[in-house]
């Protein structure tokens, strides 16, 4: 090929080329100028905030203090071994109406307290109701307390045992107007589940011997959940040794699995470096996925920590425990901070001998602004109390039915305890978040529970209209 001719085709190459980019450009252009040439039309479509009237709050309380196998002829049944003296208030201006849960698997004609909160010109109802129980017997002795609470899908009961000596009844309350299927997956030391279910109808409560999921089990953890309507659970507890009653207890359940939280109300009596024979302790359970958990006791009344910290590793689905027993006496919050959710309860008692009492405390949920809780009959009650945020705060405590409120400064991280009169009903206010918990102590008296915060109104919804 001549240079005339390679000149020639390179001019040519070099002409096309240069239309083509040319071409390009300018449909890109059209592109663009064709949008935005046109005139934008939006349209936002018609609509209304509605905000939801709110509903009333269902509290179920526990009720009599139950015996399982007193008639030697039927071990299985249950028959009332202490009858509860209930407190129940509310805010001036809304209504508190009792109710009454029927319990047709009790010898005897019994039933089990409830109430229904309706507010009035509220978000949600300021009410509160709580119950407590002393039994003196050859088979049973001890002082129990527990708040009255509202129903769930899912909770947790973290406690009791299915070993001799241990008389243990979960407590299935349906106070809605549709039956509910409950299931119960039990958990233990040695890892595994097991499952049943349950028909719970309307109206009532029933009852489910813990053996029943967990026999031989020292160290059990239920999860229960409900399908049809919530539920709420408990747990009553009874504790034999060497034929002696030495304490009873009932237990509320916790709400779900936690990365952080705190056990208040933990009271340390007598110490003990057996493991197996802990005065004080918290069992745990990471029910999903391993997790390696950090507990931290704090005085009680100040909020300072005490010790170094414990940890422990769990293993999925088995449960643990972590032994405290040798915390000096008094008062404690256990802050519990994990890698994955976990559940927890810590275990609490005066001694082995008879005439001992025992109390398990859950968790303490986090609260803000205002709610109610109630002060059962017992003896010398306290509200532990902890600032939960990183900011001081005043906390204002005032009597339902009258009477002067209690402010209680709390700073950052830090904790007070505050004697409060048995047998009424308070609110409690808090600018930011705060915990709760009532406890008791006696000579062979031991209880508490955490104060919960008042049911939230549902939220806002939005209504578009076509």
């Amino acid at each position: 090929m001549s240079s005339r001719t390679s000149v020639r085709l390179v001019a040519t190459g070099a002409r096309l080329v240069a239309g083509v980019v040319v071409s390009a450009a300018c449909v890109a252009g059209a592109v663009i100028a064709i949008p935005a040439a046109w005139p934008t039309i939006a349209h936002t479509p018609a609509h209304s905030t509605v905000k939801p009237v709110a509903g009333d709050t269902l509290l179920s309380c526990t009720g009599s203090f139950l015996a399982l196998g007193r008639d030697a002829a039927q071990a299985s049944q249950l028959s009332v071994a202490g009858s509860p003296n209930l407190v129940s208030g509310a805010s001036a201006g809304e209504n508190l109406t009792p109710g009454e849960l029927g319990m047709s698997d009790v010898v005897g004609a019994t039933s089990a307290p409830a109430f229904t909160a309706s507010p009035q010109n509220r978000e949600s109802a300021l009410a509160a109701a709580a119950q407590s129980v002393t039994v003196s017997a050859d088979d049973l002795s001890g002082f129990a307390a527990s708040a009255c609470r509202p129903p769930s899908m899912e909770s947790w009961i973290v406690g009791g045992a299915g070993t001799t000596g241990s008389s243990d009844i979960l407590l299935i309350a349906n106070p809605g107007a549709v039956t509910a299927t409950v299931t119960f997956t039990e958990y233990g030391s040695a890892g595994g589940t097991h499952s049943s279910e349950l028909v719970v109808p309307a109206g009532t409560q029933s009852t489910v011997p813990l053996v029943a999921g967990s026999a031989g089990e020292s160290s059990p953890v239920v999860e229960v959940t409900s399908s049809g309507a919530p539920v709420r659970a408990a747990l009553q507890s009874s504790l034999i040794r060497t034929l002696d009653p030495v304490g009873i207890d009932v237990q509320d359940a916790i709400a779900q699995p936690q990365k952080e939280f705190s056990l208040l109300g933990v009271r340390a009596v007598v110490g003990s470096d057996d493991d197996d024979n802990a005065s004080t302790a918290v069992r745990l359970l990471a029910p999903d996925a391993d997790a390696t958990v950090t507990l931290q006791p704090r005085n009680a009344a100040n909020g300072s920590k005490i010790g170094e910290p414990k940890t422990v590793k769990l293993t999925a689905g088995q449960v643990g425990s972590v032994n405290f027993s040798a915390l000096k006496p008094g008062l404690y919050a256990i802050d519990v901070t994990a890698s994955n959710p976990v559940v927890a309860a810590a275990w609490q008692t005066t001694g082995s001998a008879k005439g001992s009492d025992f109390a398990w405390m859950t968790p303490a949920p986090v609260i803000t602004g205002t709610t109610a809780f109630a002060v059962a009959d017992g003896p010398a009650p306290q509200l532990h109390l902890q600032n939960a945020s990183d900011q001081a705060t005043t906390v204002e405590l005032t009597p339902i039915d009258g009477g002067a409120t209690q402010r209680v400064t709390l700073q950052p991280d830090g904790a007070a305890t505050v004697t409060v009169s048995a047998s009424t009903t308070y609110s409690l206010s808090s600018p930011t978040a705060v915990r709760g918990a009532v406890v008791y102590s006696g000579i062979g008296r031991l209880a508490g529970y955490p104060v919960w915060a008042t049911d939230a109104a549902a939220a806002p919804i939005t209504v578009y209209q076509r």
